[in-house]
């Protein structure tokens, strides 16, 4: 998947679980800052892994 369509897609909670998982983060803190939610924008995952 390209960036800017990673930027446009909707992911579930899940899949934003797995993608901070997969960077060495704690999903506790993406929580915290970013609301628990079903699901997320991918740049709002994205944006906060500092892309």
């Amino acid at each position: 998947m390209e960036y800017e369509d990673a930027m446009e897609a909707e992911v579930t909670r899940e899949e934003a679980r797995r993608e901070i998982a997969n960077h060495d983060c704690e999903f506790s803190e993406f929580l915290e800052d970013c609301g628990d939610k079903p699901e997320y924008k991918g740049s709002e995952v994205l944006n906060w892994l500092g892309y």
